[in-house]
């Protein structure tokens, strides 16, 4: 299997140091600072932020909420019916 991965990895150096026409980054990756493309990189960016900030919030809220509910006492019942001895 490693030589498997190391035969790839040979591969795909070789391809890319033989491969004759330029490789261009585009407009965004380049650093223009305007146009759409920018723009819609820019917004996208800020949408995942929000999404990762919100998904990171209710892990958190979640974990709040167990610790909370594992420090409440005992309901009165349930600790009677622990206390009973067993019939069987």
């Amino acid at each position: 299997m490693k030589t498997l991965l190391v035969h790839r990895y040979f591969l795909v150096i070789s391809l890319a140091y033989f491969y004759e026409a330029p490789l261009h980054a585009c407009s965004v990756c380049m650093g223009a600072k305007t146009g759409p493309l920018a723009d819609a990189t820019n917004g996208v960016i800020f949408l995942m932020l929000g999404v990762l900030g919100v998904v990171l919030s209710l892990i958190s809220f979640a974990g709040f909420t167990i610790v909370r509910r594992g420090k409440v006492p005992v309901a009165p019942h349930v600790e009677l019916i622990s206390s009973l001895p067993d019939s069987n």
